[in-house]
């Protein structure tokens, strides 16, 4: 084989050897962890809950034109709030996947350009090759062999090197339209997360619009409703119906826990009085470790006991204490234990109902949301819900009970640091 060949012949197997590492570069390459079906399922489950919204406004507007009790309208306000609130988190997770998602372009691009770069390189490298022999052919190197078995090594090295050029137009071709794919992908992304983005906008200004409303909206009874009396027996009998239902709840649990331990039930009532001395069995919650529930605040608005009714309706004994935090603070478990509630109750709103054993439970309402369910096991200092305005309530507040052996005792009792009202 001449010198002109084998310089010929090794430069053409260099390049092969180039392109069969690039290939196994690029098929190096990870996929996505973010697909676009990801997306499209939190924008299914989105039109979902804009379709129950729909539903829940149809609820809100026949009640309006029947002019039905403003207990009633509220309740189906913070429902609609709810399916707003859950429909924003949607929208913000959809968010979160395309930052992620135009996060993964960003590389991908970078890798696809740096690939096209390098099959330009072998590409280019070829050109200078052929520029380089240009004065000799295929044919002329076929006229060289000195032997047929020579002639028949010849025919296949210049058919490895026409494959090769075949091959290494199309690597190119096909690596330049994956840069465009690519970059296509990355600015539709870029545009779809701007529209998501400007949706939330919309949602979180009708969102905050609905919770202005539904703060008003018992604030505002005695100017606003027709036959302001008969909306506040509403709302009296209301939160008598809810009490008597927690009481019997809370009363049933701690009547249990006695029986299975082998004790009996001391009859404690609800109202502040009662037995509370029944929590002496070993697995009692020692009350003076109580975590206080918003970390956030100890501005105490209505004191536990009789009161001046704060709200059109209220009952004026007041069976908890009612913390002035922010909307949107954190609620944290008193103790640990079981939740019994963890849903929408009636004039509690978002409620939570914890019972730690040993006789106690804690009851935390009027929540924007819930981060808890119903059967879970809570540790002290859990994060359970965030202070909001639900149920029968005129603005963000934290309701917050202690039961000790079914009857209610004053939260205040087992902490300091508390500053109240001048109202409370």
């Amino acid at each position: 084989m001449n010198k002109k060949r084998r310089i010929f012949i090794g430069v053409v197997s260099a390049l092969l050897v180039a392109l069969m590492l690039f290939s196994l570069v690029m098929g190096a390459i990870p996929a996505l962890a973010v697909s676009q079906s990801d997306i499209d399922a939190l924008e299914e489950e989105k039109e979902r809950l804009a379709e129950q919204s729909a539903q829940q406004q149809e609820v809100i507007d026949q009640l309006n034109a029947s002019k039905a009790l403003f207990v009633d309208r509220k309740m189906a306000l913070d429902q609609q709030i709810e399916l707003n609130r859950q429909e924003i988190a949607l929208i913000t997770s959809q968010i979160q996947l395309y930052d992620q998602l135009i996060s993964e372009k960003e590389q991908e691009l970078e890798e696809a350009l740096a690939a096209e770069t390098a099959q330009g390189e072998l590409l280019r490298a070829r050109m200078r090759v052929m520029e380089e022999n240009g004065n000799w052919s295929y044919v002329a190197i076929l006229f060289e062999a000195t032997s047929f078995t020579d002639l028949l090594s010849r025919v296949a090295d210049i058919t490895d090197i026409m494959h090769y050029d075949q091959e290494l137009e199309e690597q190119y071709m096909s690596t330049r339209a994956d840069v465009e794919a690519i970059k296509e992908d990355y600015e539709t992304a870029q545009a779809e997360r701007q529209e998501i983005k400007k949706e939330l906008e919309s949602k979180q200004a009708r969102l905050d619009a609905q919770v202005e409303a539904a703060y008003t909206l018992l604030a505002d009874i005695d100017s606003l409703a027709d036959d302001a009396e008969a909306e506040r027996e509403a709302i009296a009998e209301e939160e008598k119906r809810l009490e008597e239902e927690i009481d019997e709840l809370v009363r049933e649990l701690w009547a249990q826990e006695a029986a299975a331990s082998g004790g009996g039930t001391s009859g404690g009532t609800s109202g502040g009085g009662g037995n509370t001395s029944g929590i002496g069995s070993s697995n009692a919650v020692d009350l003076s470790s109580l975590t206080w529930p918003t970390p956030s605040c100890s501005y105490i608005t209505s004191r536990f006991g009789y009161r001046t009714q704060p709200t059109a309706g209220a009952s004026t004994y007041h069976q908890g204490l009612d913390i002035g935090a922010a909307a949107g603070a954190t609620i944290l478990a008193a103790a640990s234990g079981t939740v019994e509630i963890a849903y929408y109750y009636g004039g509690y709103g978002n409620c939570v109902l914890i019972n730690h054993g040993g006789g106690v439970s804690t009851l935390y309402g009027h929540m924007s949301s819930i981060a808890v369910s119903t059967g879970q096991y809570v540790s002290q200092g859990q994060v359970i819900g965030y202070v909001g305005s639900t149920g029968v309530s005129t603005g963000p507040h934290l309701h917050f009970e202690v039961r000790v052996n079914g009857a209610l005792v004053d939260p205040a009792a087992y902490f300091s640091g508390l500053t109240y009202s001048p109202s409370a």
